[in-house]
């Protein structure tokens, strides 16, 4: 499969590998077959896997940071892990944080956001080194209405190659290019989201997209639709 310049969905049941993909593809684990290459060099090699953490941003579902540390602290260094030097890192991590709109909270120690905030200071992580490949694990869970507009405005002004999970449906019609379906770990649908409602009963209808998302996993399954 092949990842380019666009917003990519990527949608499955619970247990389909959603975030097992993410995470291969972070090079956060290692392939059981097949291999991940960035520019045509695989993310695993010792001579190319820092260029691939410079090049291959993870906004991972969860993420657990010191909450005695700062937000500016958690972005800051983590961006300066991926290789930007100290000067560089404090830069970049103002700049991520203006990006989510957090920079107001730069100062604020971890343990006193809310969930939604720390959703932003994830992607303000992810976002700092300007990575060519974003991969966001379920970018919109626990965000209210308007942290979730902030994410969608934030995430279309991107100049990368974004894949995101979701099981928000929103998520896709709002932000998605390409959609995949995967399903025990395969894809079993590549394609746009007009070409996912046509796999519908009723194309037209308001679910048109979620009805045409468990078409495809019938069809999978051998269950008439």
């Amino acid at each position: 499969m092949e990842i380019r310049r666009e917003v990519t969905a990527l949608i499955g049941v619970n247990g389909a590998g959603k975030s097992t993909f993410m995470n291969v593809a972070a090079g956060g684990l290692s392939p059981t077959s097949g291999s991940v290459l960035v520019d045509g060099k695989s993310i695993y090699g010792r001579r190319t896997r820092r260029q691939a953490l410079q090049t291959v941003a993870l906004m991972p579902q969860t993420a657990s940071f010191p909450g005695n540390m700062t937000v500016r602290e958690v972005v800051e260094y983590l961006t300066w892990m991926r290789g930007a030097r100290a000067g560089d890192a404090r830069t970049r991590a103002e700049r991520a944080l203006e990006t989510v709109e957090l920079a107001d909270r730069a100062g604020s120690k971890i343990r006193e956001l809310s969930g939604g905030m720390l959703r932003r200071v994830g992607l303000a992580q992810a976002v700092a080194m300007d990575p060519s490949i974003l991969l966001l694990d379920e970018p919109s869970t626990g965000l209210d209405p308007e942290q979730r507009r902030i994410m969608v405005d934030r995430l279309r002004e991107l100049d990368a190659a974004v894949v995101l999970s979701s099981h928000v449906m929103e998520d896709v019609s709002d932000l998605a290019d390409r959609v995949l379906v995967l399903d025990a770990g395969t894809i079993v649908f590549d394609g746009t989201l007009p070409d996912l409602c046509d796999r519908a009963p009723d194309p037209s209808a308001p679910r048109a997209a979620e009805a045409g998302f468990l078409a495809v996993l019938a069809t999978r399954s051998g269950v008439a639709r």
